[in-house]
């Protein structure tokens, strides 16, 4: 049992990348993402974000803690996030929810306003409601293990992102571009 808690810790950095690679894509393109049914969606982190690196951490509270200088300073400094706040909206249907990098879990999950009147419609749409965010999250997450486990990793997307946390710039078409070229190899 300690080598699979021991595989367990060893792989918890996955969620901590997966942070930093939806806080990148989401800045480089301001806050609209391309999920991987080709539609797009509103994404970022909102209210709060939580970022650690060894025993020191770094919480910041506020209305776009993750444009704040004090964040891009703590990822200069190595700090990753731990935990974020997070806020989709899709086809004028809002989400919100604290996503955690330690095991991917969600928190505070409020989905948009139900519409059914009847408790057993009201009990379906909001299982509709939970799946459309599950699926949305899949989605991303799909996406980036193509990249993280593929060669565009190396290739385009860490120096990126490097170059993102140095001074906050990237060429977003150009990322695009060679993001959906990757991508595109696996589906």
């Amino acid at each position: 049992m300690e080598d699979l808690a021991a595989l367990v810790e060893g792989k918890m950095f996955a969620g901590q990348e997966f942070l930093v690679w939806l806080w990148f894509e989401s800045e480089l393109f301001e806050g609209t993402l391309t999920l991987n049914d080709g539609n797009p969606c509103e994404f970022w982190l909102e209210s709060s974000l939580a970022l650690a690196r060894d025993n020191e951490h770094t919480s910041l509270r506020g209305e776009a803690p993750s444009s704040n200088s004090e964040a891009h300073e703590a990822l200069r400094q190595g700090k990753l996030p731990v935990r974020a706040a997070v806020r989709i909206i899709r086809d004028q249907l809002e989400w919100s929810f604290v996503l955690s990098a330690d095991d991917l879990s969600l928190s505070s999950v409020r989905i948009p306003a139900q519409l059914k009147d009847e408790a057993d419609e009201r009990f379906y749409e909001r299982m509709y409601l939970i799946e459309q965010l599950e699926t949305m999250l899949e989605g991303l997450f799909a996406d980036f293990l193509t990249l993280r486990l593929g060669k565009a990793w190396d290739g385009f997307v860490l120096p990126s992102i490097r170059e993102w946390v140095k001074d906050d710039t990237g060429d977003a078409d150009l990322y695009s571009k060679k993001r959906a070229e990757a991508l595109k190899k696996k589906r």
